[in-house]
């Protein structure tokens, strides 16, 4: 039988671990509350470029039109006093014969829907410091000649809507809907870039995305559908 001394022990050291696992889950949770502060990104358009092309692989249907094309425009907001490092690129993950050693992916746009995980294309651009309190747009896409002709992401896409009828617009708008969108960076790729800075001293005062950021769709939630003639209307009406 144990003593009260060992019982009293005991309980003491259970207290202890409790109340520094419990510290740890308050710190980690004010991190990242404070990284959500700090940026915060908004889907403010979705456009679906539409035509009445079809590959030889779809079916065409008189009178019918496919999407051949899925534009994404995003707002990066800093909340901040400091200026914002953000990026994404994508094409390398996509085009495995470029070589980004010297540029890095930076960050993926996601979009999420049940057991679909699709990377959204951006292409590599100017990382370079945005102002305080400023907002940045960045676009990403969906389209069939950025696809991977190793691991094809976006003609299956295309074609599985290109081939559900000629309700195909209502059926993509709930997909999209019902999807949620996410940033994740890619830490190694901030800190090298971070570490390309001539001036060290300036880096403590930089932002840069250290979590995931949810994305949030804008309310009411719409898409606008054109076409390659410049017509565009906006989905539900």
């Amino acid at each position: 039988m144990k003593s009260n001394k060992e019982i009293v022990s005991f309980i003491s050291t259970g207290i202890i671990k409790r109340f520094c696992c419990f510290t740890f889950f308050i710190m980690l949770l004010m991190h990242t509350y404070a990284q959500k502060s700090e940026i915060s990104i908004g889907l403010e358009i979705l456009t679906v470029v539409q035509s009445d092309f079809r590959p030889l692989a779809l079916h065409k249907v008189k009178g019918d039109t496919i999407p051949v094309r899925v534009s994404f425009e995003f707002f990066v907001m800093n909340h901040t006093d400091k200026p914002l490092l953000f990026g994404s690129n994508t094409r390398h993950y996509y085009k495995r014969n470029w070589d980004n050693s010297s540029y890095g992916e930076i960050g993926r746009f996601l979009m999420i829907n049940g057991t679909d995980s699709i990377a959204l294309y951006t292409d590599y651009g100017s990382l370079v410091l945005s102002t305080p309190k400023d907002t940045v747009a960045y676009w990403a896409s969906i389209e069939s000649v950025e696809d991977s002709k190793i691991h094809p992401v976006f003609v299956p896409f295309l074609r599985h809507w290109g081939n559900s009828g000629k309700d195909w617009i209502g059926k993509l708008y709930n997909y999209f809907k019902d999807s949620r969108f996410v940033y994740i960076p890619i830490l190694s790729d901030y800190r090298r870039r971070l570490g390309e800075f001539e001036d060290k001293s300036i880096i403590e005062s930089i932002v840069y995305p250290r979590e995931v950021i949810e994305i949030k769709k804008r309310e009411p939630f719409f898409i606008c559908i054109s076409d390659f003639e410049g017509n565009y209307y906006f989905y539900p009406k």
